[in-house]
């Protein structure tokens, strides 16, 4: 029976459903373009949106696909519409919620 659960549970790290671990997020940008949100506010709309995990997992972040010389309201706008494509998770953690 221990066999098993040390099993399961090395299982449950590596897929990264321990529910004590936080997500992981990769947030891919651009060097050369400067969105008028700073990352952390964009990852706050994305979060909102419910495209990205709450619970232990990886997820994609892709900033590049903001266009350049957005303002603030139209970068949230953009953000909040385009949220699944951003996410790189087609809706899955949307999906998940209810």
């Amino acid at each position: 029976m221990y066999n098993r659960a040390r099993r399961i549970a090395k299982l449950e790290k590596l897929f990264g459903t321990v529910e004590r671990e936080p997500p992981l997020l990769l947030v891919v940008s651009r060097v050369e373009c400067r969105i008028a949100l700073d990352e952390d506010r964009c990852i706050e709309i994305l979060r909102e949106c419910g495209f990205l995990p709450t619970g232990p997992t990886l997820a994609v972040v892709n900033l590049r696909k903001v266009p350049n010389g957005l303002n603030p309201k139209e970068t949230e706008r953009y953000l909040r519409e385009n949220a699944s494509e951003i996410c790189g998770c087609r809706g899955q953690a949307h999906a998940s919620r209810g």
